[in-house]
């Protein structure tokens, strides 16, 4: 499985080269500022700009070379790019620093050691929803998305075949109250948490959710969970506290895929907001990229026209973010499908 610290050091490497490629391009290109001086009645054009502590202005004539501007158009372009991978240095470089900072509540931390502990997380339990990309914020040079949830959600592979431990009595026992919903799902509250627990469904899904044995609990059925399991890696978050969360690329595909069955709009939009952030950096980081186009060739077709539905749907609801959802159209449009699943 893929670590973390190897995603940093990609990651860095990336844009640490991609700062030197910015840096060479700006060393050719004129810099500086238009000024226009009346004298005698006559206009004349000076391109000023700063040498040391000494401010120039070097004649340029009476008329503004087009190439002199496209050359300024271009530098003030390059320079914005470099700004923003200098903050992406400077935030991976941080993060670094911090991993482990994240701040839990102690009944939340033991849970999650006992999980460690136990090994439960080599089983295909992983974390996903908002606290996934809340990890991702916090160890991922992605864009910030300030997300108000309490809940954790807990994806369980089924059907399950891995170790036996009863996550239920150890919850309770930790204080967490338990719910039994219609379908005799089960969720867990206390210390301001809600704690789900979520699976895969099966083909047209059943009444009521089943009970695993092994677990002690009952998930919620959800489609398109599957998805989920297609990649996923490890984040150590504390001092004897892993977790494993899926990859970017496989999370991003799965909140577009689920976006428009939200039947309150805000929540579609918050959905689609985790999906493009989410893929902005996807699209700048070489072997997340990767891992997109592998996913994209390996998706059933319906899953795909569904995807792309909604990225449509999308360029109308975030129309700021019209050049990432346009980049990742253009992704699925230029690779063909291995699986013409329907």
């Amino acid at each position: 499985m893929e670590d973390v610290k190897q995603t940093f050091e990609e990651t860095l490497k990336f844009y640490r080269e991609e700062e030197k490629r910015l840096v060479g391009l700006l060393a050719a290109l004129p810099k500086g500022k238009i000024r226009k001086k009346r004298i005698n009645g006559e206009e004349y054009y000076y391109l000023r700009y700063r040498r040391g502590d000494k401010v120039t202005d070097e004649y340029i004539g009476k008329e503004i070379p087009s190439e002199l501007l496209k050359k300024l158009q271009k530098r003030k372009v390059i320079e914005k790019k470099l700004k923003e991978v200098r903050e992406a240095i400077k935030f991976l470089t941080h993060s670094q620093r911090e991993i482990g900072g994240i701040e839990l509540t102690e009944p939340l931390k033991e849970f999650l050691r006992i999980m460690t502990k136990e090994k439960m997380w080599d089983e295909g339990i992983e974390i996903v929803g908002a606290w996934c990309f809340a990890l991702y914020q916090k160890f991922l040079p992605i864009r910030k998305y300030p997300l108000k949830t309490q809940d954790l959600d807990i994806l369980i592979p089924y059907p399950y075949r891995g170790k036996a431990f009863n996550l239920s009595d150890y919850l309770k026992q930790l204080g967490f109250e338990e719910h039994i919903n219609p379908d005799h799902s089960v969720y867990y509250t206390g210390f301001g948490i809600k704690i789900e627990f979520l699976a895969p469904q099966l083909g047209k899904g059943r009444g009521e959710s089943p009970f695993i044995r092994k677990l002690g609990i009952s998930p919620q059925m959800l489609r398109f969970m599957n998805l989920l399991f297609m990649e996923s890696f490890e984040l150590s978050i504390s001092k004897g506290i892993k977790v494993r969360v899926p990859a970017p690329a496989v999370f991003m595909l799965h909140k577009i895929l689920i976006a428009d069955r939200r039947k309150e709009s805000g929540k579609m939009e918050k959905d689609l907001r985790q999906a493009i952030y989410t893929a902005e950096f996807i699209l700048k980081t070489p072997s997340e990229y990767q891992k997109l186009i592998n996913l994209i060739s390996e998706i059933p077709r319906s899953w795909k026209k569904r995807i792309l539905k909604t990225l449509n749907q999308a360029k109308k609801i975030l129309p700021q973010e019209e050049s990432i959802i346009n980049s990742l159209l253009d992704e699925f449009d230029n690779l063909p499908h291995k699986f013409d699943k329907k």
